[in-house]
């Protein structure tokens, strides 16, 4: 199940914000190794040029949902659903350390719909 979700046209370029859940306390994201996000199809397969992408940005500092986004040029991508996942490691104030994969499910509309 998806974190959340969003509507996109093709041909749109927007920032996709993903959202990590500590429970507990706070995490802190770290930047090695490196916060990435991929794109996958509906049936699961990773779209080509959309997979190991750095992020382009994170809150900072300790917080209990910091969030994480990708800009995403949806030019040349077919209609339909996609789902694209970032992959994150944080330190936590546990003092462990924990990777999170947030999900966002992205509705591709054709253009004119």
């Amino acid at each position: 199940m998806p974190d959340g979700y969003t509507r996109l046209r093709q041909g749109e370029k927007r920032p996709i914000l993903g959202q990590i859940s500590a429970g507990i306390g706070t995490v802190t994201v770290l930047t090695t190794p490196t916060p990435t996000s991929a794109l996958f199809d509906s049936l699961g397969v990773g779209v080509p040029g959309f997979s190991g992408l750095t992020v382009a940005g994170f809150d900072p500092g300790a917080l209990t949902n910091p969030r994480l986004w990708t800009n995403l040029d949806t030019t040349g991508l077919a209609a339909g659903f996609y789902t694209l996942v970032f992959t994150v490691t944080t330190n936590a104030s546990d003092g462990t350390t924990r990777r999170f994969t947030p999900t966002v499910e992205i509705e591709l509309l054709a253009v004119g719909k």
